[in-house]
């Protein structure tokens, strides 16, 4: 392997490694408003390339990751919630 693909392929793997420790913040911060500039600071982007490479790793922007999230929750609360009949 060429020598600049395999510093392409570790720069890859170290940005992946850092956006899923964002998307895991994410998800441990439901409750807080979610911070786009402090998230991409956290990983040395720029906001609008962050938001990019998020959407590029998980299929969804950062809010709409978050929503998803959230809907999924309420989800699985609501079906956890006993029945009355």
């Amino acid at each position: 392997m060429c020598l600049s693909l395999t510093v392409a392929a570790r720069q890859h793997l170290r940005e992946l490694t850092l956006l899923r420790r964002v998307r895991d913040r994410i998800d441990r911060e439901c409750t807080r408003p979610l911070d786009i500039d402090a998230l991409a600071r956290s990983v040395d982007l720029p906001a609008a390339q962050f938001v990019r490479r998020f959407r590029d790793a998980y299929g969804l922007s950062p809010h709409d990751y978050r929503l998803a999230a959230e809907a999924i929750r309420n989800r699985e609360a609501r079906a956890a919630r006993p029945k009355v009949a």
